[in-house]
């Protein structure tokens, strides 16, 4: 999968190699600079580009709930230090939204995602105080999401670096067989891609397609040969 930020820059060209590599979907979200504007014309833009890959857009503030996505996700973080961020927003949000909209939500493209953001430096724990918790705990929170919650997807988030893929293997098999496993964080090369996809169900490439799209191919083509986790 490839993430694209639209608080930031993706030139045409950019644009051309990410739909190049065949990416399986594409995920529309950031966590700094969201204005429903800039998401709009995100999804305009893929939505004019020919044979485009489904697309989910991370509603990670207000301003990124807006009509037209196939999918969307939204985003319960596990280890975060600030409760907005652990069902009061969302909360909030759908208690404002059902008497107006309850009636055409579309609930079936809405997926409950639990984020672990396991890079404190990141921009994404500075927003949602998030800390790193300690290896025993990360792999309990795995458990809680799939295991305890039931929630169809854990996103594991280093967030501009590269992580710990024997973690990550640990956090796929606590969080049970009906939890898909996301990873993302670093992927920069298909040395990197490949190792990310031994342990998860997918790999989520963000800052690369924004900074070095011909790595993609590369990129696309390791998590390609390499087998599925269990």
């Amino acid at each position: 999968m490839i993430k694209l930020d639209p608080d930031r820059a993706l030139s045409a060209r950019a644009l051309e190699l990410v739909l190049a590599t065949g990416a399986d979907a594409l995920l529309v979200g950031g966590t700094q600079g969201i204005t429903a504007e800039k998401v709009l014309g995100l999804l305009g833009r893929l939505e004019a580009a020919l044979r485009r890959p489904p697309v989910w857009l991370e509603v990670s503030s207000p301003a990124a709930a807006v009509p037209g996505a196939p999918g969307y996700l939204v985003p319960f973080v596990l280890n975060a230090g600030d409760p907005t961020w652990t069902g009061r927003a969302q909360a909030e949000a759908l208690g404002a939204m059902l008497p107006r909209l309850g009636a055409i939500l579309p609930w079936e493209r809405l997926w409950p995602a639990a984020y672990l953001i396991l890079n404190p430096d990141s921009a994404a724990a500075r927003l949602t105080a998030a800390e790193a918790p300690p290896p025993e705990t990360a792999v309990g929170y795995a458990a809680l999401a799939g295991r305890l919650l039931r929630l169809p997807l854990l996103y594991v988030e280093y967030s501009g670096r590269f992580g710990d893929t024997q973690l990550l293997d640990r956090l796929r098999r606590a969080a049970g067989p009906s939890c898909r496993v996301w990873y993302g964080g670093g992927v920069d090369s298909g040395a990197r891609a490949a190792a990310a996809a031994r342990a998860a169900h997918a790999v989520v490439v963000g800052n690369a397609a924004h900074e070095v799209p011909d790595r993609l191919s590369e990129i696309a083509a390791a998590v390609r040969a390499t087998p599925p986790p269990p």
